[in-house]
């Protein structure tokens, strides 16, 4: 079985990407929740196994009447589409906290003035 280097290096993304969710999960780290870890275990485990695996997912493809082509640009779309997505949720997230600290904080200045 010989493996690409494109092949190792996404299987090692995903490796650590699944590492480090299930490590912000085990230290309730920036409010991760069961849905976060089993998302990014499943997304990034696809991942995974899909780098390991290729024949496996051309041939679901040859059987589902897609193309050689089709199937690797779809697969790139979706790992950058996944990596963006994450990012985005990140975002909104800290967003959220830190517009609920400020109201807070509001919210207390203006009892104090009272």
């Amino acid at each position: 079985m010989g493996l690409s280097i494109f092949q190792i290096v996404l299987a090692a993304i995903s490796l650590i990407f699944m590492i480090n969710g299930l490590f912000k999960f085990l230290k309730k780290e920036n409010h991760q929740t069961f849905f976060k870890l089993l998302a990014t275990s499943v997304i990034w485990g696809s991942i995974f196994f899909v780098a390991l695996f290729p024949a496996l997912t051309h041939t679901v493809s040859e059987k589902m009447g897609l193309g050689e082509n089709l199937n690797t640009l779809i697969f790139i779309g979706f790992v950058v589409i996944f990596m963006i997505l994450f990012k985005l949720v990140n975002i909104i997230e800290r967003i959220e906290r830190n517009i609920s600290e400020i109201v807070r904080k509001e919210a207390l200045r203006k009892l104090e003035k009272k």
